[in-house]
């Protein structure tokens, strides 16, 4: 009890139905941006099972299973993540995807804000997050040394279904005071991350394939 969880810091949600703009949490309560652009100051791989359908309210309750590094579950049926029959894909309601979701957690910190927001990306937006933090390391760059621009752009599924999906484009390289500052930054988060809980709701785990 009393440990930092990702609640603890304002979430942005990939918007439902195709949207193109982020809902982001403000003192003044929410606004709508196309963007996202900041430094990404930390990126970890979580999990998250419900044993009841999220829609019929298991993304109510915390999940029966959770990783918070994406290799080791705790809960039932924890253990290691990709062996588990529920990380198979076809595992999900339908045949469709994996019954316990990858979600790829980044925290971005724009501007002069003193605290990271975090955006949580669901199976369908981690292929362009992989793609973009690999040319990051191709060119020698670590993510939290660069200014990201996160969008969205809406795809349809396999049922003719509209639903948005993360775009992340390279703004520029950090000044050298700014990587050192990026730097402690990402080294002070690191371990508090490591510390929290992973407590998904619905609509961060929607599998949209």
């Amino acid at each position: 009890a009393g440990g930092l969880t990702e609640f603890d810091l304002p979430r942005i949600k990939i918007p439902a139905g195709g949207g193109l703009q982020w809902p982001v949490p403000s003192l003044e309560g929410e606004t709508m941006e196309s963007v996202i652009e900041g430094v990404i100051v930390l990126a970890r791989d979580t999990r998250a099972y419900y044993s009841q359908p999220l829609s019929e309210g298991g993304g109510n309750q915390p999940p029966d299973c959770f990783s918070s590094d994406g290799s080791t579950g705790v809960g039932k049926p924890g253990g290691t993540c990709v062996t588990c029959p529920l990380a198979q894909y076809g595992s999900a309601a339908g045949g469709r995807g994996q019954a316990c979701k990858q979600i790829k957690q980044v925290f971005v910190l724009r501007g002069s804000l003193l605290l990271p927001e975090v955006i949580s990306l669901p199976p369908t937006s981690l292929k362009a997050a992989k793609q973009y933090l690999l040319k990051l390391t191709s060119q020698g760059i670590p993510y939290y040394s660069a200014v990201t621009r996160v969008g969205l752009e809406r795809t349809k599924n396999s049922q003719g279904i509209a639903y948005s999906r993360a775009t992340f484009a390279f703004v520029r390289r950090l000044t050298p005071d700014e990587v050192k500052k990026a730097q402690e930054y990402h080294e002070m988060l690191k371990p508090l991350v490591q510390r929290m809980t992973v407590d998904l709701d619905a609509s961060e785990v929607r599998d949209d394939q």
